[in-house]
């Protein structure tokens, strides 16, 4: 749309969320900004065309009211249909249909339970229907669509946790069907001349590795603003320097392997109790009046969650015994290990609390409150969920697979995690971390136990995000290069990637890459040659030159691989992998520029029918002794004379008569790699 205006549905919605939901004026002035940058994207209502886009949010930090924002808006700048996809799961579909029916007064909105029963007539104000992401379900949507005639009016669809559910898991299969969720959306699609699609995740990748041409693939991207008082892994993982955290705490990882296998709880775990209990004391103290929560993730078995809920609850009742005992006596009556564990935890909160009440107060708060104590073990053996108001002081959560993507845990102070897998991914690791969040008032006692690979695995992964979330915000574009921080982590699940056009672990730190048929022919090449000689003319041969990586790219911008060209380099990624080196500290805006040779006679290869080249660097030639650095990207060029050579058959094992530049770039050394879409 080339214009937006906020009308009554904008400034109904102010007023609610500032009301109820305690949103502040200038935080709903960055959430318009955000969804007028999407609507501005989005199809013109009464255009018989369809885009697709993404809004790429921070887990936890509050996209369903991007969403309900971008709705309102739309519905003030002539959008009347609206069809929400969400959760499956009956807890979170039904959390997200209240909001969206108390947020958008001036909506008509039906629940899936109602689809059937409606009639399809006109409705006055905008209709929003709100589906979870079950095939019936969809079915039943497609049906009020076509009884509501919306085959030719705009639509805005919204595929809330778009990577989810959504994408089909049969695509390496010929001989099977689409998964039934991802043939019901395209159903959905496909009936409709004029929509929009609106993916929304925090954790996008599985959306920017489709393929170019695909439905689920977004054609923009609209990275979200966080509002005031969010901390995520900016907070956390910045640093792998866990010592000087003030909020991680790193644990044997013996202690995670102990809690499936031990009758004693690990003394990690036991501590990580009493910094919570502590933590808890200290901002009643202070004034609050929260209920708080404790999270052990530690496993995706139930036998597991089991044994973890028996021991931390046996610990807990005998931390009441104790605390009472010493509330009523003296701290000092108590065993010794209490009442060094509870020293140390006081200890700890000391680091970040400022004006920590006396260790006494505490103890005697913790004392009080610790009656208030529940323990669920929450999996899908005992049905418990996690509550979205709990009741009593403390909540101490142990579980797996059900915590995580979508699910809020209130007022979360300590989290021990130690959920590991052989190779993880960005999206479900990402998913796990509900210690991010509004947790701005509750930060001084936020801590995080995990063994140390697991922290660093939560470094390298939040430092991906972070670069990939940078690139889309100045690109708005969907990036097909996904970067891994460390070579044993993927993007993604593998069955929702095309195999033929996916590479999971391409571009890897310290290896060189170079077309393998570069652009030999003069109506390609134009006056690229020329303006390379001019460029590098002052250059000389064999001579390494410190250049910026901006520099570097400048180059990167001429095409060198023919069309036809196959191998790993696509010139648009090479240049994105360059661009995402730039954005890391460590390597920064630097790069080295080295002529190899000015005159090459090098032929296409036998051994590759004379379609391509197995090299481009002379036999023997090393980089580093030339004064080439291994810690930022470095550029080769080398100059083909470019002649004709036939062989007797009449085989051009030559060029086409005419010089061009081949280039190789190193890659710096690195535990990097890069996942890419080629298509």
């Amino acid at each position: 749309m080339a214009s937006t205006n906020p009308g009554n549905n904008i400034a109904n919605l102010r007023d609610y969320l500032q009301r109820e939901e305690n949103i502040s004026s200038q935080d709903f002035d960055s959430i318009l900004r955000d969804a007028t940058d999407i609507l501005q994207r989005c199809t013109n209502p009464g255009e018989a065309s369809y885009t697709q886009g993404l809004i790429y949010g921070n887990i936890q930090s509050g996209k369903t009211a991007v969403i309900i924002t971008t709705m309102a808006l739309a519905a003030d700048n002539g959008y009347r249909n609206f069809i929400v996809m969400t959760s499956n799961l009956n807890d979170l579909y039904n959390q997200t249909l209240d909001r969206i029916q108390r947020s958008l007064d001036g909506f008509q909105v039906l629940g899936k339970r109602d689809f059937q029963r409606h009639a399809g007539s006109a409705v006055v104000m905008p209709l929003a229907l709100v589906s979870s992401k079950n095939p019936a379900v969809l079915r039943k949507v497609i049906g009020l669509v076509e009884r509501a005639s919306w085959q030719s009016q705009t639509t805005m669809i919204i595929d809330d946790e778009a990577d989810q559910a959504s994408l089909d898991t049969n695509v390496n299969d010929p001989n099977r069907p689409r998964s039934a969720t991802n043939q019901q959306i395209t159903n959905l699609r496909q009936i409709l001349a004029s929509y929009v699609y609106l993916q929304t995740t925090a954790t996008p990748q599985a959306l920017l590795l489709q393929n170019k041409n695909s439905l689920f693939r977004p054609n923009f991207v609209v990275p979200t603003t966080s509002g005031t008082g969010y901390v995520g892994g900016n907070y956390f993982f910045s640093s792998d320097d866990f010592g000087n955290s003030d909020h991680v705490r790193v644990v044997p990882f013996i202690d995670v392997t102990n809690l499936r296998n031990n009758n004693n709880i690990p003394d990690t775990v036991a501590q990580s109790l009493l910094v919570f209990f502590v933590g808890a004391a200290i901002l009643r103290i202070q004034g609050s009046t929260k209920n708080y929560t404790y999270l052990l993730h530690t496993s995706f078995r139930q036998a597991d969650h089991s044994l973890a809920t028996r021991l931390v609850d046996e610990y807990k009742n005998q931390l009441a015994v104790e605390l009472t005992l010493a509330d009523r006596n003296s701290i000092d009556a108590a065993p010794a290990h209490f009442r060094e564990g509870l020293e140390q935890a006081y200890a700890d909160m000391e680091r970040t609390f400022s004006n920590t009440p006396p260790f006494e107060e505490v103890i005697a708060e913790a004392a009080r409150a610790i009656a208030s104590t529940e323990v669920i073990e929450i999996n899908s053996t005992t049905g418990a969920g996690v509550s979205p108001n709990p009741s009593r002081r403390h909540t101490l959560y142990i579980g797996g697979t059900k915590i995580g993507r979508g699910v809020t845990i209130k007022n979360l102070l300590v989290t021990y995690y130690g959920r590991d897998a052989l190779y993880p991914q960005i999206d479900t690791v990402l998913q796990h971390a509900r210690m991010y969040g509004y947790r701005q008032a509750e930060l001084p006692a936020i801590r995080i136990y995990l063994p140390q690979h697991l922290g660093i695995r939560f470094y390298d992964i939040h430092r991906t995000d972070d670069i990939l979330r940078e690139k889309c915000r100045i690109s708005h574009s969907a990036i097909p290069v996904i970067p891994l921080m460390a070579r044993n982590i993927r993007p993604t699940r593998k069955n929702v990637l095309d195999d033929n056009t996916v590479d999971l672990s391409a571009y890897l730190g310290g290896q060189q890459y170079f077309p393998l048929l570069p652009i030999s022919q003069p109506d390609f090449l134009g006056n690229q040659t020329e303006m390379l000689d001019n460029y590098l003319n002052t250059y000389d041969e064999r001579i390494s030159y410190s250049i910026t990586a901006d520099d570097l790219l400048w180059f990167l911008n001429f095409n060198f691989a023919a069309p036809e060209s196959r191998g790993t380099w696509r010139d648009e990624l090479i240049r994105q992998v360059i661009s995402s080196l730039r954005n890391l500290p460590q390597y920064g805006n630097r790069a080295c520029l080295l002529i190899v040779s000015r005159n090459s006679e090098r032929k296409k290869d036998k051994s590759r029918e004379y379609r391509g080249i197995g090299s481009v660097l002379p036999g023997g030639f090393t980089p580093s002794r030339y004064g080439v650095p291994t810690d930022c990207p470095t550029l080769l060029l080398t100059r083909f004379n470019g002649d004709i050579d036939r062989l007797p058959d009449g085989t051009n094992r030559g060029w086409d008569g005419v010089p061009f530049w081949v280039p190789v770039v190193q890659l710096p050394d690195g535990n990097y790699a890069f996942s890419i879409n080629h298509s």
